[in-house]
């Protein structure tokens, strides 16, 4: 038996690969492609393929034979999912089914986790912006990321409803950290800083709004939630992964700058600037520590960390396009 991380090369599977205990069990990754040299965890088999090709997934689901799948693998992207929302539908949705599918027809027994989002929650007319979203609260999805993530849960539901399957929903809030892609505010902005102080760059922050508030985690936080709740949540249940308190991006970036020690301005992209973006976002997490679980890591060491693996990572990728 062994362990199979879908999307593991991305910042949540990276962790979970190097956090989850393995009992002599082997690690798997299905992703689309193959990890980066800083994306690779050590006796991690990687294997690539199509999430939408059912006979790649099930091949794969036969080799590996999981007892514990980690279903990670998505289009994350909220801003890209304006610009792509019928890709966002068809991976985040039918890339579940796909899996779902493939694992009941393998291996019926094993637990899985679908990893859902905090973005479900919407903004809900008559609700506070400083409450604090339950998992019993209605989901009111604002953009085509939150609605295929939403649809993901119904569709999750049907498998544990009608076959009787082992499948635990996350709804992670914010989170960044070590290994976080450049395709998010924070470690973008970590990038530039690096590219800043190491590089000779322009020192110059580009970004849409910093004013907008979220419950933030440090990804390796979230990957010890994530294995916790697999290991010990109800199946059919879904649990918020957050702190109960907020940041804006504002706070997150001027601890970044402090880090580096850059003397940057910044200037406003409105190509960055999301228009239906929900001010504040903020999670209750006391089923998710009924289990538990709470965070360990302050946000401070997260971004300390974040830049410095940031540091490493870019001097990687200068190595390798140098030969």
């Amino acid at each position: 038996m062994s362990i199979l991380v879908t999307g593991g090369t991305g910042a949540l599977g990276f962790h979970i690969l190097a956090t989850v205990t393995r009992n002599g069990e082997k690690l798997y990754s299905f992703s689309d492609e193959q990890p980066q040299p800083w994306q690779k965890v050590a006796d991690v088999t990687y294997c690539t393929g199509d999430l939408l090709n059912f006979k790649d997934v099930l091949a794969v689901m036969k080799e590996v034979q999981p007892r514990a799948i980690f279903h990670l693998a998505s289009q994350s992207s909220v801003g890209l999912s304006y610009k792509k929302p019928y890709e966002t539908l068809s991976t985040n949705l039918l890339g579940t089914q796909t899996l779902l599918e493939a694992a009941r027809q393998v291996v019926p027994e094993a637990k899985i986790l679908l990893l859902s989002s905090s973005e479900v929650y919407g903004r809900t007319m008559g609700t506070l912006l400083t409450t604090l979203r339950k998992e019993s609260d209605l989901p009111n999805p604002l953009t085509p990321y939150a609605t295929s993530k939403a649809c993901m849960e119904l569709l999750g539901n049907q498998f544990t409803n009608a076959y009787g399957m082992h499948i635990v929903t996350i709804r992670p809030f914010y989170f960044t950290g070590p290994h976080h892609s450049r395709r998010f505010l924070i470690p973008a902005i970590a990038s530039q800083l690096v590219k800043i102080q190491k590089y000779g760059a322009e020192p110059i922050i580009y970004s849409g709004s910093l004013d907008v508030s979220r419950d933030v985690l440090d990804v390796r936080d979230v990957a010890r939630g994530l294995i916790q709740v697999l290991q010990a949540g109800n199946p059919g249940d879904v649990y918020n992964i957050c702190s109960g308190k907020s940041y804006t991006f504002r706070e997150l970036t001027e601890m970044l700058v402090d880090i580096s020690g850059a003397d940057v301005e910044f200037r406003f992209d409105p190509s960055k600037e999301r228009t239906l973006d929900i001010p504040l976002l903020i999670g209750d997490p006391e089923k998710i520590m009924e289990l538990g679980w709470k965070p360990m890591i302050t946000i401070e060491d997260c971004l300390v960390d974040l830049y410095n693996e940031m540091i490493v990572r870019l001097k990687m990728e200068k190595d390798l396009k140098m030969g």
